[in-house]
């Protein structure tokens, strides 16, 4: 239950096994491989780092994506509720595996994806542009005369658009220009463009632009005059249509674009059949995508190492529990190589890897999320259940929700037992379900105040069990919860200073824990008891007591917290801003800020309560209504406590974790080493099932 030691490898071996050394090492899965070359200035050293080319494997992963990126778009895979969630890895086998890469024709499916896919954009872009020219001639579908009439006299210009019916009557006026025109109001005529085509629906009004203040309306004018006439058209809100330069009538032409968006329809549909033939292969296609950029990983990995003429050197880390693993294969494979085994040096940045019982396990997600411990630390992770579970059941106190949140998580766990960070993540909640189930009971609300006799009948059964839990009603004695959240922020803190001195002796630095750890546990308390003589009379000796807690606390810290400075004034200074809290990573301030943002832990518990009781009175005030009453109780409660649920679900989550974040960690944990990893066939597609072992 810590974090892993790790040992510092190098392998020395004969040039030419080099690759399938590499090989047998990601196989393996157990190596970090490192860059053996970092630091290596000397240009003449006779071991140099070997360019690796990767454009053969980055066309089949290029193929590869291809086809997936096609399905996405046109066959899109079926999802659960849970894995709409979050993503999960394909569980597969070494046989599985073997079976994708050598017989599946990848090359084959490459083609015919392609092929597959020009023939959808080229027809979808045809499409486009086809419904583009129907929906603009669809509203002059009953214009009977053919295009080439309107478009072929010479000396005259016709001119086609709408006009305001109040001003139609200036086309009669005696002066200048309408006295050389000529025009004929164009009525609506029967409808001949026939059906639409299938899936094709015009914008809305297209077919038919008139209305009641507008007309239609055809003019001619001659050929020099045209201009003055659309000006003088203009004034009148006239708007000109511009009918189309093509033979026949816009019927005629809308009908033969119809029959050719039936066809590229039944073309696209029959080309979606066939993608969908190919869904059947993104299980295959996933597995080699994972395998492949393994592979190329591994490739990578190669110019990680040096190489010399004779010589191959390969440098990283391994987990001490792996290395009798590894000096055994090699021991078989390759024994003219030679192993060599390290502690890491103090200044190394040594990969971290956390190994848990399965009971501690699900929160090291918060961890990995904030950042894994240094190599020479210790894992956090045991130390967060206690107040994570507290923080989530104070935010979340409800017991039917409690109970929800139970249910839920066992089913998560049940369906995801393969995925095991999606099954932690459930067990998460599990623990939040059981921990919102005891203080929902002790803060008294069940589906808010659903328990009240006006709701369920007097003296009614949860009424009774309610009574019987019940310690402390946060709404009727609001100050005394308000007391609760903030003890239990001080209570937090004083946690986390002694994880600070656990981790500093731990490393053999007693002056940390003394100065850093020791002198706060004399300031802080003698601070609170300095400062509960505001508000309560505090007996003369306990204040005495606190007097001389404070001033012994807060002396050692100005005297020791400015110890890396130069000089006894720069050490005094610093001591100083650092017990109040400018520079530094904790002071005074800090420690009142840090416990007042506790006080979420009340309000997010009320929140819960009160949203829950609202909808109950929502719900019981439609109640009384004949019929219908009752059926409206019922879905105004149901609908309403889900939705309260899931948003209190959310709040409860993301606030226990800042307080875990941000109050608890920033008082003892140092974050920031790489995790480790080794090389081998890890990818967040694919998981490789775990086979047994004699060895277990």
């Amino acid at each position: 239950m810590a974090i892993d030691p790790i040992k510092k490898l190098t392998i020395l071996s004969p040039m030419h096994s080099s690759k399938r050394l590499l090989r047998t090492v990601s196989a393996l899965g157990i190596v970090d491989v490192t860059d053996a070359g970092e630091g290596l200035e000397d240009t003449a050293s006779p071991m140099k780092i070997k360019g690796v080319p990767t454009e053969d494997i980055d066309d089949v992963l290029h193929k590869i994506d291809a086809i997936l990126n096609l399905l996405k778009t046109y066959a899109p895979e079926e999802q659960g509720f849970f894995q709409g969630l979050t993503p999960v890895p394909q569980i597969i086998d070494r046989q599985e595996l073997k079976e994708a890469t050598e017989n599946y024709d990848l090359g084959a499916r490459s083609r015919q994806a392609s092929e597959l896919d020009e023939i959808l954009r080229r027809s979808e872009r045809a499409k486009g542009d086809i419904e583009n020219r129907l929906t603009a001639l669809l509203p002059l579908c009953d214009l009977s005369f053919a295009m080439e009439d309107f478009h072929r006299p010479r000396r005259v210009r016709l001119i086609f658009g709408h006009l305001p019916r109040k001003n139609l009557e200036h086309l009669s006026s005696p002066a200048s220009p309408w006295t050389d025109i000529a025009w004929e109001l164009i009525k609506e005529g029967p409808d001949t463009c026939g059906t639409y085509a299938s899936g094709f629906t015009p914008a809305p009004g297209g077919r038919r632009t008139a209305n009641k203040d507008t007309v239609r309306i055809l003019i001619a004018a001659l050929a020099d005059d045209v201009d003055e006439v659309k000006d003088r058209l203009s004034r009148l809100s006239f708007i000109e249509t511009d009918l189309p330069d093509f033979s026949g009538t816009i019927s005629d032409h809308v009908m033969a674009l119809q029959e050719d968006l039936l066809q590229l329809s039944a073309t696209i549909d029959e080309t979606l059949t066939k993608v969908m033939g190919l869904a059947s292969d993104r299980r295959t296609l996933i597995i080699l995508k994972a395998f492949w950029t393994a592979a190329r990983n591994e490739r990578l990995a190669l110019t990680k190492t040096l190489g010399g003429k004779w010589v191959h050197l390969l440098t990283g880390y391994i987990r001490a529990r792996d290395v009798e693993r590894l000096q055994t294969t090699f021991a078989k494979e390759f024994p003219d190589s030679v192993i060599i085994l390290d502690d890491p040096s103090e200044d190394e940045n040594v990969p971290v890897s956390l190994s848990l019982p399965k009971v501690f396990r699900p929160l090291s997600l918060l961890v990995e999320m904030f950042g894994l411990p240094p190599y020479r630390s210790f894992d956090p992770t045991p130390y967060l259940h206690i107040n994570f579970y507290l923080f989530f059941g104070i935010c979340f106190s409800d017991v039917g929700y409690g109970l929800m949140l139970i249910a839920t998580s066992l089913y998560l766990i049940k369906r995801t037992k393969q995925y095991q960070g999606v099954a932690d993540f459930g067990r998460i909640l599990l623990g939040g379900g059981i921990s919102t189930v005891i203080f929902g009971a002790l803060l008294g609300s069940w589906f808010g105040d659903l328990y009240m006799e006006k709701y369920l009948g007097e003296n009614n059964l949860l009424m009774r069990i309610q009574s019987f839990f019940v310690v402390l009603d946060p709404i009727s004695k609001t100050i005394y919860a308000l007391l609760l959240a903030l003890l239990i922020g001080i209570l937090n803190q004083f946690y986390g200073i002694a994880l600070r001195m656990y981790g500093a002796i731990r490393n053999g630095d007693w002056k940390s824990a003394i100065f850093d750890g020791l002198f706060w546990y004399l300031a802080l308390p003698g601070l609170l008891i300095l400062v509960s003589k505001l508000f309560i009379d505090t007996p003369p000796t306990l204040y005495r007591t606190g007097l001389a807690l404070f001033g012994t606390g807060a002396l050692g810290l100005i005297l020791t917290q400015g110890r890396d400075m130069k000089g006894p004034v720069a050490r005094i200074l610093g001591g100083i801003v650092s017990l109040y809290g400018i520079v530094g990573s904790y002071g005074i301030t800090a420690f009142i800020g840090d416990v007042l943002s506790y006080c979420r832990l009340l309000a997010l518990g009320l929140t819960t309560s009160i949203v829950g009781t609202t909808f109950n009175m929502l719900g019981g005030l439609l109640r009384d209504i004949p019929y219908v009453g009752l059926f409206c109780f019922i879905l105004i409660v149901v609908v309403g406590h889900l939705f309260n649920f899931v948003i209190s679900l959310l709040g409860a989550f993301v606030h226990s974790m800042r307080l875990i974040f941000v109050e608890f960690f920033g008082r003892f944990y140092d974050a920031g080493a790489r995790p480790f990893r080794p090389l081998g066939f890890d990818s967040p597609l694919c998981e490789m099932k775990k086979e047994a072992t004699k060895n277990g």
